[in-house]
């Protein structure tokens, strides 16, 4: 865990960093604007400074005027790291058998945190994004259990706007379907894409059972708040169950949803950073941030190429802008 020194100084940058990251984001090559511990020669010095994230770190004699990112900020120094967060899902040709996505794990028929889901509607898309122009579909983590806030119980999983809206053309009954097994979770029932939040749940289908367990993990005990120094695991369709460490709340993150979406902020995101050599890649956007203690602190959105960095969105902000509760404890619900 962080130590009071190093939170009280969080606390005196946080306000300077909000007040200027909307002219950082704006200089080219930007990525990211966070809080974090200065590096030099590639040691932490201890500090705490204003992190600013870009595609390509350049010399400042080959920048020109405006174009660079200060070495400090109203007093606070700053740090440049090279780290390009990208949403976290896998695209699949539509004419590929979803079968070929191998199964991970045995549920035996129960609905439960971890496993993949795709949107029976495809997208079309081109190169970058894709080797070749053609209609997609898109592959993330059911990554909990949630039940709306009206005095019906009605499951649902959790998982993000991109992996469950595609784009704008989205509508609530939109069917969705388990990769592994083809198992129908029926139908998008709400979505959230806002400063803070990119979630959506899916309403699971009739006749399931779903439990408030995530594979790997273990039961869903509640939800917490993050903090930086505290130890977490995930477990999503892309790379199953790995362990970071979360190094940051105060992460404001440039996120490309594609042509019709375009480019989305995200503010006071969570940074967790891997314990090992890799945290998260495609097919994870969706998975449940948990800590220790079973808590969910939050939604897995975006990571760094390579996986080194993950960035979830608060897991309190998704409850409230998508009105659910997450189940928790052992409990089981069958539609």
């Amino acid at each position: 865990m962080l130590s009071i020194r190093e939170l009280r100084d969080r606390a005196v940058i946080r306000p300077i960093k909000r007040a200027v990251e909307d002219q950082l984001l704006d200089l080219p090559g930007v990525t990211a604007v966070d809080i974090g511990v200065q590096h030099r020669a590639g040691e932490p010095t201890g500090q705490q400074v204003i992190v600013v994230s870009v595609i390509r770190k350049i010399p400042r004699e080959q920048l020109g005027a405006g174009t660079c990112v200060p070495s400090d900020i109203f007093g606070i120094p700053t740090d440049v790291i090279e780290e390009q967060p990208v949403l976290q899902h896998i695209h699949c040709a539509r004419d590929k058998p979803l079968a070929s996505c191998q199964p991970r794990s045995e549920r035996a028929g129960v609905v439960r945190g971890g496993s993949g889901i795709v949107p029976c509607r495809a997208v079309h898309l081109s190169p970058p994004a894709v080797p070749n122009a053609g209609e997609y579909r898109r592959i993330g983590t059911l990554g909990a259990i949630v039940t709306g806030t009206s005095p019906t119980v009605v499951p649902m999983g959790l998982t993000t706007f991109d992996v469950g809206c595609l784009d704008d053309a989205w509508a609530v009954g939109d069917r969705m379907v388990d990769p592994e097994g083809g198992r129908m979770h029926t139908e998008l029932a709400r979505a959230a894409l806002s400063g803070r939040v990119d979630a959506a749940a899916v309403a699971i289908a009739p006749g399931s059972e779903t439990s408030c367990v995530v594979d790997g993990i273990g039961p869903v005990t509640g939800h917490a708040t993050a903090y930086p120094g505290e130890r977490v695991r995930k477990n999503g369709f892309g790379t199953g169950v790995t362990v970071g460490i979360i190094t940051s709340v105060d992460a404001t993150v440039r996120l490309d949803h594609g042509e019709a979406l375009g480019v989305r902020v995200l503010r006071e995101q969570i940074r967790i950073t891997a314990a090992d050599l890799r945290f998260c890649g495609p097919g994870d956007a969706g998975a449940a941030v948990i800590d220790p203690g079973g808590r969910i602190i939050g939604l897995h959105v975006a990571g760094s190429r390579g996986g080194a960095f993950g960035f979830a969105s608060p897991i309190a902000d998704v409850l409230a802008e998508l009105d659910v509760e997450l189940c928790t404890e052992y409990q089981r619900i069958r539609v």
